[in-house]
């Protein structure tokens, strides 16, 4: 099976010329980013005093005076924001947040299912403000996006009733979630590589899990659990569940080689997929450096946010399992995606 792909050649970029002015707010923040060498003095930390005076030489010394977890919120806060004030394009917008707006969607569908209030957990960070979410049957819906969100909903509604099972809503939401950004993401032939290398990863992590467990799943409903447009086909994940775990890099023909290799060699001696799922985050975040020759375009804010935003993840990884339940710093660097 050929599988030959050299990713850098794939990408395109569409220079847009409305987003010049924010470009140039992006290459002077760009150099705030906190480094490879900061995490490692991060790590060397063992109190909160410690964390928050390496805080106050960085660009997060403007939250300084909170607690650290709402500094880490309102640092999020202010990415966020970035990307909306910046974001020209709404599909741009709802492409690049549909993970908060599909976690907003299961809590709302569970919430009507359940009758429970979820409130709390709803993410602030989602494209579809959470009123109207919340409200999207009771007013007139004119935006393409939300009335494709309403009839996902009410498909969901319809696909719950006949399973009756939350877990499987999940993966039926996921699959027409990620099938409708997708159509967007088409919009740029550098986001349609993002989300078809984001659907190979989640669906080689699924296959794996699947295998780890020994489950015996039949062909057709193994399929059900894979996102559509990944690089590869769904017949090779199955061949991947019937392939003898040393052999499995060897189906790779193109450069998911080496990191399925290291991944599963890892897996094989810490029973987990910990250092694989880190591997492809990173692979993920790679595709950011392809824009720094990029003079301006929607790219260039796309890539801005996916890195301040995995650099927040990366403190509140810190922070909680290191300096708050005092995981060794070994344990804690293999989860950090720098």
């Amino acid at each position: 099976m050929e599988n030959v792909r050299t990713l850098h050649n794939e990408i395109r970029f569409k220079e847009d010329p409305k987003y010049a002015f924010v470009c140039g707010r992006i290459r002077f923040l760009e150099k705030e980013l906190l480094k490879k060498e900061d995490f490692e003095n991060l790590l060397n930390r063992e109190e909160e005093k410690g964390f928050l005076d390496f805080l106050k030489e960085t660009s997060y010394q403007k939250f300084l005076g909170k607690d650290i977890p709402s500094i880490l919120w309102y640092a999020q806060l202010e990415n966020y924001q970035f990307f909306k004030d910046y974001c020209l394009d709404d599909w741009l917008f709802y492409t690049i947040l549909f993970e908060y707006d599909l976690h907003n969607i299961k809590l709302y569908l569970k919430s009507e299912i359940l009758k429970k209030d979820f409130s709390l957990y709803f993410s602030r960070f989602s494209a579809i403000p959470i009123n109207i979410l919340k409200n999207i049957f009771q007013i007139k819906i004119e935006n393409e996006y939300l009335a494709k969100i309403k009839e996902m909903i009410k498909e969901g509604f319809s696909y719950f009733e006949e399973v009756k099972s939350l877990n499987l809503l999940d993966i039926f939401l996921d699959k027409r979630m990620f099938s409708l950004v997708y159509e967007y993401a088409k919009n740029s032939p550098f986001l349609k590589i993002y989300f078809e290398e984001k659907a190979t990863y989640k669906n080689l992590l699924i296959t794996l899990r699947i295998k780890r467990k020994k489950i015996d799943i039949l062909e057709k409903d193994f399929y059900f659990y894979l996102l559509p447009y990944s690089f590869y086909n769904f017949s090779f994940y199955y061949e991947i569940l019937k392939t003898d775990w040393e052999k499995i890099p060897f189906l790779f023909k193109d450069d998911y080689f080496l990191l399925i290799k290291e991944g599963l060699l890892d897996s094989e001696k810490e029973g987990d997929f910990l250092l694989l799922e880190n591997l492809f985050k990173k692979r993920l975040l790679s595709l950011s450096n392809f824009t720094k020759y990029l003079i301006f375009g929607k790219e260039l804010l796309c890539a801005y946010y996916w890195r301040k935003d995995n650099e927040i993840d990366n403190l509140a990884k810190i922070y909680y399992l290191k300096i708050k339940e005092k995981l060794p710093k070994e344990w804690v660097a293999k989860l950090l995606v720098i």
